[in-house]
């Protein structure tokens, strides 16, 4: 496994993507074209200015690479809702505001189906594609299509209606990328280099013998405190993930995975032959799943490891933490008994010992990794008892987790290779036809709430925004 390092990644110019796109190409029904880039961000309403204004730094990175030319398309997977369960329009309309204010591309576009009437019929009728455009989770007539050709139950729809990676998996189809590039909405240190490293050494070896499928970011989280200070963050991955992948490594368990140096980080890009085979989780552990299948379907060889230097986001609470690793926890194990990889784990009590052994001893590491940046982060005697009553809550968390797994599954959600197959196999139908409907829908919401629902002007967008980051 491969990394690219920080050094390199800002290194990566606009142009030397443009030239990526254009040399390495695809070839489809119409011909050879460029290789096409989609950026997908899940949203979700958090009435949170702090949100909001993260949300909205990844929106204008995001936008300024659509205007030049490095991404083709923003699919935001948006899964906020009203009281009543209808789609929350009043947050769509400040993610539009802010797309309408800063993309010009997007901008231009609007202001062109509004001077058009026969411009305003396409686009309403789904004919049109935004460089922007919302995925809504909860909308019903997205849910229409998969129960009309009986490739969703009415329960399977009800659970996917909740839940990142639902989200996530309803984008999938409806975007019109080559490579999918996923960033979360609450990245407080979001820039242009996040979308450039994780989609370069996919571009870089398309076509190739051996080529990159899956990029995933590494970095040196870091929380903010009091007085300009940061300390470490990054708990579940440094303190679980990394010293129990070392120690499953060691048994000859998915071996190859303690190289990845952030397992839960959400930003991740892929080739789309590649994400069609991958079955998403409804749950927690949807990156830890994906790494597992991942490792099973592909080498480690054909992943690398992306690093983006200093990454903040807005963090979640302990108890969160908590929650989170029961169910990664659970997860892996799952992965693990459904590999034939049980019998190898030896007694769980002295795997449990040698994890809490290797997570202590990495926290010497930290104290160097603080001295060497001075200023930017910092860990003294009292972060490290923190991180030591922290690992005493992990091995007892991953030990529930281990006697809870048996028997337990993950919310795994279809690939999309399956539903390719079961379409195709329709007599009259095809996944291409599928497809299309599903990213007219999408044209149709998006469409509809532009020209119809909110009325984004350019004399309104300031306010929009405001009344939300403040």
């Amino acid at each position: 496994m491969d990394t690219l390092p920080y050094d390199q990644v800002v290194k990566i110019h606009s142009r030397d993507i443009e030239k990526l796109k254009l040399r390495k190409t695809v070839w489809d029904e119409v011909g050879s074209r460029p290789v096409m880039i989609s950026a997908v961000i899940p949203t979700f309403n958090k009435n949170d200015p702090k949100y909001n204004k993260a949300l909205m730094r990844v929106l204008m990175d995001c936008c300024n690479l659509v205007d030049k030319g490095i991404l083709d398309e923003i699919v935001i997977a948006e899964g906020s809702r009203m009281e009543d369960g209808s789609p929350d329009f009043d947050f769509i309309e400040f993610i539009l505001a802010v797309c309408f204010k800063y993309c010009k591309t997007f901008k231009s576009e609007v202001a062109f189906i509004n001077q058009l009437p026969e411009g305003r019929k396409k686009a309403l009728e789904g004919r049109f594609d935004f460089c922007v455009r919302i995925l809504n989770q909860i909308d019903p007539e997205l849910h229409k299509i998969f129960l009309k050709h009986k490739l969703l139950t009415e329960d399977e729809i009800e659970f996917l209606k909740q839940g990142k990676g639902g989200n996530l998996w309803f984008s999938i189809p409806v975007t019109y990328g080559d490579i999918l590039c996923f960033v979360d909405s609450d990245i407080v240190s979001f820039n242009e280099n996040y979308i450039k490293g994780l989609c370069y050494p996919l571009l870089s070896s398309w076509g190739e013998e051996n080529p990159k499928l899956f990029s995933k970011a590494t970095y040196t989280r870091r929380h903010k405190m009091k007085l300009g200070k940061y300390k470490i963050g990054g708990r579940l991955s440094r303190l679980a993930a990394i010293p129990l992948f070392k120690v499953l490594s060691e048994r000859n368990i998915l071996e190859g995975l303690d190289g990845v140096t952030y397992p839960f980080s959400g930003e991740c890009a892929f080739t789309r032959e590649t994400l069609n085979n991958i079955q998403f989780s409804n749950g927690y552990d949807i990156e830890t799943s994906v790494l597992c299948q991942l490792w099973k379907k592909y080498s480690v060889e054909n992943m690398e490891l992306v690093d983006l230097g200093f990454f903040q986001h807005l963090p979640g609470t302990e108890d969160h933490t908590d929650d989170m690793l029961d169910e990664i926890t659970k997860a892996l194990f799952y992965w693990i008994r459904k590999y034939g990889l049980k019998k190898n784990l030896g007694n769980i009590e002295k795997l449990l010992d040698d994890y809490e052994k290797t997570a202590k001893s990495t926290l010497d590491w930290y104290e160097v990794r603080a001295t060497r940046h001075p200023g930017k982060i910092i860990y003294g005697k009292e972060q490290r008892n923190e991180d030591l009553r922290r690992i005493k809550r992990y091995k007892k968390i991953i030990l529930k987790g281990y006697k809870k797994s048996s028997g337990w599954e993950p919310k795994l959600l279809k690939p999309w290779s399956e539903i390719k197959e079961k379409t195709d196999s329709t007599v009259g139908y095809s996944y291409m036809n599928f497809k299309n409907t599903l990213q007219k829908r999408v044209n149709k919401f998006t469409s509809d709430t532009i020209l119809t629902k909110i009325h984004v002007h350019i004399d309104r967008t300031r306010s929009i925004i405001d009344e939300h980051i403040k």
